[in-house]
C-alpha cells in the first residue's frame, strides 16, 4: 500500500508541475500582452500630444490671421483695393488646400 501511495503522489506530483509549467506560459504571454497594450498606449499619447501642439499653434497662426482681416476691415475705404486681393488670396488658397487634400486621400 506504501507503494501505491508513492506512486499517486508522483502522479499528483508530475500533474501539478504540467500545470504549472501551462500556467507559467499563460501569465508569460499575459505580461508580454500588457507590455505591448502599455507601449502602444504610450505611443497614443505621444501622438495626441504632438496633435495637440500642432493645434495650439494652428489655433495661434488663425487667431493672429483674424486679428489682421478686423483690422483691414476697420481701417475704411482706402484699404477696399487689399481687401479684395485678401479674399482672392483666401479663396486660391483655400481651392489649393481642397486639391492637395483630394489628391493626398485619393491616393495619387
Amino acid at each position: 500500500m506504501d507503494s501505491d501511495e508513492r506512486a499517486e503522489e508522483r502522479e499528483l506530483d508530475s500533474r501539478n508541475q504540467q500545470r504549472s509549467h501551462a500556467l507559467a506560459g499563460k501569465v508569460s504571454s499575459l505580461r508580454s500582452l500588457a507590455l505591448d497594450i502599455e507601449n502602444e498606449a504610450y505611443e497614443h499619447n505621444r501622438l495626441l500630444d504632438g496633435i495637440s501642439n500642432d493645434f495650439s499653434s494652428g489655433e495661434g497662426l488663425l487667431s493672429g490671421s483674424m486679428n489682421r482681416v478686423k483690422n483691414l476691415l476697420t481701417t475704411g475705404r482706402q484699404n477696399r483695393k487689399a481687401m479684395c486681393y485678401m479674399a482672392g488670396f483666401v479663396v486660391v488658397f483655400l481651392l489649393i488646400l481642397f486639391y492637395l487634400l483630394s489628391r493626398v486621400l485619393s491616393g495619387e
